[in-house]
């Protein structure tokens, strides 16, 4: 399986993928740490921090809708990146419930975020 990685390192503030792009890989933080987020540069809303060992980037690549946060380096960062087509051969040899499950649990994450899209522009709009 490590084989199937890239290792590549990204300097501070260093964007990695933007909100929108394709979902081509998943990256795992082998040092340093990784900022989610959604917005603009300026006006970035912060969903969730990576640290060693975290994973980042697998929602795009199961369902293969776009990206929906930017990820940036914070610091220093080191990464291993999987290419989605490693990870969808491992997940089509699954069991078909197991994928089932997998897709569920992504469209429920989607759903979620859209409605806080939804709910944070309501809020902005009073």
């Amino acid at each position: 399986m490590s084989a199937a990685f890239e290792r590549r390192t990204f300097a501070p503030g260093e964007l990695i993928f933007k909100e929108g792009d394709p979902g081509d890989s998943l990256y795992v933080v082998e040092s340093g740490r990784v900022r989610i987020w959604r917005g603009d540069v300026e006006h970035p809303t912060v969903i969730g921090r990576v640290e060693t060992s975290g994973i980042f980037g697998e929602m795009a690549i199961f369902d293969r809708k776009p990206r929906m946060a930017h990820a940036s380096a914070e610091v220093e960062s080191v990464l291993m990146r999987m290419p989605a087509s490693v990870l969808r051969e491992g997940l089509y040899g699954a069991d078909p419930l197991l994928r089932q499950l997998v897709q569920l649990l992504i469209d429920n994450i989607r759903t979620m975020a859209r409605r806080l899209d939804e709910l944070e522009a309501k809020l902005g709009a009073e």
